[in-house]
């Protein structure tokens, strides 16, 4: 097994293991002194509000109480305009569906991701969205960007899942895995667990090009659905963007919790049908977030234009995109950031 050496700096299984796995494993409180040291990490990785949440006995942390109240309440303000706008499109008849914004632990996005079926929806959405306050920002090929001032937050609308163009996941078929939610009480539409996963996946490795501890945790708390997403992933041609994952999350969770424990089994019986010829090693001083090696990147993405026709016919376009003196500077600080 041939394993790829990362850059280190040891914090993250403290972290790791101070959050535990909710609902699995508890976490273990750290020393005042440790929590503080944490706290940048779990920033950095968008994981402030399960980290904070997790230190049970914040009477001995009367200082951060007041980092986990404003959290709180940037996450209720996430699900208050998730509902808003699920509310508006779903009165106006609009096909759509919320991705990678909703995740199996309390979680505070940067923006909430909607998919629509067509243009002629992207435009209806975005007027309708218009006329409740919402500020549009910038635009794209397939979509566009609106900040609701109320919430202080962005929606990302788009009619494909795609980075600079590049199509690098095909709609229709996480349409066809759309299930109906309910938010306090309001109807949502987003993704079946097994096809969030494969969204996540996907965005990691062609968009971001990044792994972080909140795709970490997505993995590992939705670890039951892997079968399933495994299957859509090969009928999506992500299988490559999922499997890197995997081997990322059973790497983590072994570190972190030991090789003991029924998830480790199921994460290993998993792995069995997985080429492990190449594997990041995730041993006790492993970082995140952590970008992907450039040969990874390179094998997915070709894997992927020459596997999926919609990448594929979409590439042509997005390298014209790309090739702009504005996209060229964007795509150099892209590749150049340490985190999100």
């Amino acid at each position: 097994m041939n394993n790829i050496q990362m850059k280190i700096f040891g914090n993250i299984l403290p972290l790791v293991k101070s959050i535990g796995l909710p609902g699995l494993i508890e976490g273990k409180v750290p020393p005042l002194n440790k929590a503080y040291s944490l706290l940048q990490l779990a920033e950095r990785n968008k994981m402030l509000l399960l980290f904070l949440e997790s230190l049970t006995n914040l009477i001995k942390y009367p200082c951060l109480e007041v980092q986990l109240s404003r959290y709180r309440d940037k996450y209720r303000k996430t699900l208050d305009l998730i509902t808003l706008a699920s509310s508006l499109l779903e009165e106006s008849g609009i096909h759509y569906t919320i991705f990678k914004t909703l995740k199996p632990f309390p979680y505070t996005p940067a923006d909430i991701d909607i998919l629509l079926w067509s243009s002629e929806d992207l435009a209806r959405a975005s007027q309708i969205l218009k006329k409740k306050g919402f500020k549009p920002l910038g635009r794209d090929l397939y979509g566009l960007t609106m900040f609701s001032v109320d919430h202080s937050l962005n929606v990302d609308l788009t009619t494909q899942v795609a980075a600079s163009s590049f199509i690098y996941l095909g709609k229709s078929a996480l349409i066809e895995h759309s299930i109906e939610a309910r938010i306090h009480g309001f109807k949502v539409q987003t993704l079946q667990p097994c096809a969030d996963l494969v969204a996540v996946a996907a965005h990691c490795l062609y968009k971001e090009q990044m792994y972080t501890l909140s795709d970490y945790y997505t993995f590992v708390l939705s670890s039951q659905y892997y079968q399933q997403a495994l299957q859509l992933a090969e009928n999506t041609h992500t299988k490559f963007a999922l499997e890197t994952a995997l081997k990322l999350t059973y790497g983590i969770t072994v570190n972190a919790f030991g090789r003991d424990s029924n998830l480790v089994e199921r994460l290993s019986n998993l792995l069995q049908t997985i080429d492990m010829s190449e594997t990041i090693q995730t041993d006790k001083c492993f970082e995140l977030p952590m970008k992907y090696p450039s040969h990874l990147l390179l094998r997915g993405l070709l894997e992927k234009v020459l596997e999926d026709s919609v990448a594929r016919n979409s590439l042509p376009t997005a390298l014209r995109s790309t090739l702009q003196p504005k996209s060229i500077n964007k795509l150099l600080k892209h590749v150049k950031r340490e985190g999100y």
